[in-house]
C-alpha cells in the first residue's frame, strides 16, 4: 500500500531543511540537506501511518498539493511543498519483519553453557531488547 502525503519543506540560511506534514498533526523531519531532509521525511511517514494502521486507527486524507500555499516566515530562506510517498508493506518487511546479523562477545564458558543448554542467545536477546525498549517508550 502506498501512502501519499504533502509535506512542507522549508530551507533555513544555513542550508538545513524542515519537513512538516500539516495532514499529520504537524509531524516534522529534519535533514541537513535536501535527500537527508526527504528521506528522514520518508522514513517519519512510513513508522507514522505503520503505528496508525496497526492500531486500526482512520488515516487522515491527504491534502492536495496543488491547492496548499507555505507559509514562511523570515526564519527560512524558501518554502515549497512536495508529496512524499512511502510503500508501508515494504517498509515493514524491511524494518519489522527481516532480521539482521549482529555479533555479541561472550566469555567463551558462556557462550558453551548456552549451546549446552540449548539457548537461543538470539531470541534471549531480543526478547530482553524489546523489554527495555517498551519500557522506555512507555
Amino acid at each position: 500500500m502506498i501512502c501519499s502525503y504533502p509535506g512542507c519543506f522549508f530551507q533555513r540560511p544555513d542550508g538545513k531543511y524542515c519537513v512538516v506534514f500539516a495532514d499529520l498533526n504537524n509531524l516534522a523531519a529534519f535533514g541537513d540537506d535536501f535527500d537527508h531532509a526527504l528521506s528522514n521525511a520518508v522514513d517519519l511517514l512510513a513508522r507514522y501511518i505503520y503505528n496508525l494502521k496497526a492500531k486500526n486507527a482512520e488515516l487522515p486524507e491527504p491534502s492536495d498539493v496543488r491547492t496548499l500555499k507555505p507559509n514562511i516566515n523570515d526564519e527560512y530562506t524558501r518554502a515549497f511543498f512536495q508529496t512524499v510517498n512511502v510503500d508501508i508493506e515494504e517498509y515493514a518487511k524491511y524494518y519489522y519483519f527481516s532480521k539482521t546479523e549482529t555479533v555479541i562477545s561472550l566469555p567463551r564458558w558462556l557462550e558453551e553453557f548456552a549451546r549446552n543448554e540449548k539457548i537461543d542467545l538470539s531470541a534471549l536477546a531480543e526478547k530482553y531488547l524489546m523489554q527495555i525498549y517498551n519500557e522506555k517508550n512507555r
